[in-house]
């Protein structure tokens, strides 16, 4: 076992890891408040403890009256933040296979379930297709994000990361999009998810983002929308106004093609 000794951080350490905490979770689209950037200060200038500062995020959030549209993104990112902190703030680090799994569970501390490990082995070692984004994995998940994507494989089983009676809905992937030779053929899960979600349909960016459970606007165009667009599987209904207030999207040709192989291969 190999481990880093630290000594106690001074103001200009706290600062550089708090830096990073925070720009850690821009990584993944998310920012943090306003108040847990003041409390961060009051952190580094010496007022309180990092576990306070913990103490105070969760109590802020218990609190609050009025909720607004992206708190459940700046919660996650305050608490993981205040988390890797105090990780980076401690004095010794663990780098043993043990010491990996405590170190994920502690940056996640209060924020996501277990089953987030057990799900990035099934993708390394055996090939499934769990969406690991951070907003899959809540411990409270809100409504939009109770049902975890399972983007992948002929005949996966797609499930749900909350306990339900419901029927499990067994998905294969269209053949003619795993094939290479194929004038369908995508590498891109989140094309084939996409082209599902729109079928016939004409649909808004926001209608495709409530479908599919997101709420990070450009995260969706980014890897969402864009590769479909660029695939051709999508297109816009006024391509020469992209930024129409009113754009639609919908199937191409080739995107109804693929729609169709869709259909075809999902059982109940």
């Amino acid at each position: 076992m190999k481990n880093i000794r630290q000594g106690e951080p001074d103001k200009k350490a706290k600062a550089f890891i708090w830096r990073t905490a925070i720009g850690l979770q821009a990584v993944d689209g998310l920012n943090t408040s306003d108040y847990l950037k003041e409390t961060a200060r009051r952190h580094i200038e010496g007022d309180i403890n990092i576990d306070e500062v913990r103490a105070l995020i969760k109590s802020y959030y218990q609190s609050k009256t009025e909720r607004e549209p992206d708190d459940d993104e700046k919660q996650e990112a305050d608490k993981v933040s205040a988390n890797i902190t105090k990780i980076l703030s401690s004095e010794t680090l663990d780098f043993s296979t043990r010491g990996y799994i405590a170190l994920h569970r502690r940056i996640f501390e209060g924020v996501f379930s277990p089953v987030y490990l057990e799900r990035f082995f099934r993708n390394l070692l055996l090939g499934d297709g769990w969406d690991l984004r951070n907003r899959y994995l809540h411990i409270h998940p809100t409504a939009e994000w109770q049902e975890q994507p399972y983007l992948a494989a002929p005949t996966s089983t797609r499930t749900s990361t909350r306990a339900s009676t419901r029927t499990s809905t067994r998905i294969s992937s269209p053949v003619n999009a795993l094939n290479p030779d194929s004038k369908l053929y995508t590498s891109n899960g989140n094309v084939i998810e996409l082209v599902r979600v729109v079928g016939y349909e004409e649909m808004s960016i926001k209608q495709m983002m409530e479908i599919k459970g997101l709420k990070h606007r450009q995260t969706f165009i980014d890897y969402h929308l864009e590769p479909s667009l660029k695939e051709r599987f999508i297109r816009r209904k006024n391509p020469d106004r992209p930024n129409h207030p009113r754009q639609k999207y919908l199937l191409t040709v080739k995107g109804q093609a693929l729609y169709q192989e869709i259909k075809k291969g999902e059982t109940i």
